[in-house]
């Protein structure tokens, strides 16, 4: 199960100088032979981790107890990752998250977030943004940030952000949060787990309080991320760029 929204009530490297006819020639043949080679050889394709903070992701709560168990076993004091991996892609082939995320490949663009945050009178998640990101080149989670993450988060480079919704909103006078993420393993093939952190506090205008939902409404969690699936087409599916 996703993490509820909460209701809000105030509320990212020699040789010899001389050669006979023949080392030359031995020489000639090996340097044809080496070019040869190398004109063979194919260009090697782009991996998904030479980019790795951008793209699409899919996004699983930290507090789902089932993948604590998968993540830190009783008895154990080092995290499985590979095994996290497996059972996340099993969710993730059903189609099962928490939320998923888009980031762009130009800083000069916001990405995308969706969450289980949910605008009231519509019944449909928020659409936010993440403005202002920035790649950093150590990723710092603040105390509040950190307590509720299983083990401590690992050190490097991330992305940090801030979130916003993608437009005004009649029934919503503010809403503002934190996203920030970073690589946290990698394993063969490609597999990568991302981890981090996500909030937004959505306070609502008159309207919405007058229609009995409060004064808004609240999210924050740390979380793992993976890489989006992909479609027939080969090309990642979720959310698009504003």
């Amino acid at each position: 199960m996703p993490p509820k929204a909460k209701k809000s009530t105030a509320k990212r490297a020699r040789s010899p100088d001389t050669k006979t006819d023949a080392d030359a020639g031995g020489a000639k043949k090996r340097v044809k032979k080496t070019e040869t080679e190398a004109e063979k050889e194919p260009a090697k394709e782009s991996t998904p981790e030479d980019k790795p903070l951008t793209g699409k992701f899919d996004i699983y709560a930290m507090e789902l107890s089932f993948l604590k168990s998968v993540y830190l076993p009783s008895g154990e004091s080092n995290p499985q990752f590979e095994a996290l991996y497996k059972t996340i892609l099993k969710l993730q082939a059903k189609p099962d998250s928490t939320g998923s995320c888009l980031l762009p490949e130009t800083g000069a663009k916001p990405g995308r977030l969706r969450t289980p945050l949910r605008d009231p009178m519509e019944e449909m998640p928020w659409d936010i943004a993440i403005e202002d990101i920035e790649l950093v080149d150590k990723l710092v989670f603040t105390a509040a940030q950190r307590k509720d993450f299983i083990t401590a988060p690992t050190t490097g480079a991330g992305v940090s952000g801030r979130t916003a919704l993608t437009e005004d909103h009649c029934g919503v006078s503010s809403a503002s949060g934190v996203f920030r993420m970073k690589l946290a393993w990698t394993g063969e093939d490609g597999a990568a787990i991302f981890e981090g952190f996500l909030s937004c506090n959505v306070k609502y205008s008159g309207l919405y309080k007058r229609k009995g939902h409060g004064s808004g409404g609240k999210l924050e969690f740390p979380f793992w991320a993976v890489r989006a699936r992909k479609g027939d087409d080969g090309k990642e599916i979720g959310l698009t760029e504003l």
